[in-house]
């Protein structure tokens, strides 16, 4: 058990535990009310992004969205509308969002983030690196107006999340297919005025925030040659309405 008990709230809520050391986790549970909260709110972080019901989009939104693209030119993409999630790290302790991220992370990726065989120290560098990925995320999410929505298309799965408050919108993909040789997924913010760069998707299963955009009511997702495009260059793999 590691010296810090406080930093297994998250591989206790996601039950990578060895009985032993929940058992351990469970008797300081009861006595701190720090731990309680963490473990709650990401249970509840869980619970609402298991809600999130997949939707095709109907044909109408995807004529418009079309039209849209052609009718005015793009504006190119502005780097400090997007939110490198890499790049943040996030305290273990500073603040409970590490846990919701943790839960993110098991539920977007369908699996458990921390495994059994790995040590206390493996184990944080695990929910660190969770936190820098999913942190911001995590943050929007606390928001009561935010709202979280699942889309499908083809093979492609992906949550989106979505917080007026924050004036942010995250793209958590869930099952990615290859884009092809030499490309790239590049997310779109769609409105009358045309189509705005919300950047691009940097591999698999990393989530992409961007800052929302006035009039902007979808989300599309291109392929793009390496690099991403000023303006969208091939017809949208996925697009979802951000006010359904």
């Amino acid at each position: 058990m590691s010296a810090d008990i406080h930093t297994l709230t998250g591989a206790y809520a996601l039950h990578a535990l060895s009985e032993s050391e929940r058992a351990a986790f469970e008797e300081h549970l009861a006595e701190c009310a720090a731990c309680r909260k963490e473990v709650a709110e990401m249970q509840e972080t869980a619970a609402r992004l298991g809600s999130a019901v997949a939707t095709e989009p109907p044909e109408s939104l995807r004529r418009d969205v079309l039209a849209a693209i052609r009718r005015v030119r793009q504006l190119p993409p502005e780097d400090t509308n997007v939110t490198p999630l890499r790049g943040r790290r996030w305290p273990l302790r500073a603040t409970s969002l590490v846990a919701a991220a943790a839960a993110i992370a098991a539920i977007v990726l369908g699996a458990q983030v921390i495994q059994l065989s790995e040590d206390a120290t493996e184990a944080e560098q695990r929910l660190a690196d969770i936190g820098s990925r999913y942190g911001a995320v995590a943050e929007m999410i606390s928001a009561p107006d935010t709202k979280i929505m699942a889309a499908t298309a083809g093979d492609m799965r992906a949550t989106v999340v979505v917080s007026p408050r924050h004036g942010k919108v995250a793209f958590l993909p869930k099952q990615v297919p290859e884009p092809g040789e030499g490309k790239t997924y590049q997310l779109w913010l769609i409105g009358r005025d045309g189509a705005h760069s919300a950047g691009l998707l940097p591999d698999r299963d990393t989530p992409v925030v961007a800052d929302t955009i006035r009039g902007a009511n979808v989300l599309g997702v291109t392929v793009e040659p390496e690099g991403g495009s000023k303006q969208p260059t091939t017809q949208p793999v996925m697009t979802l309405a951000l006010n359904s």
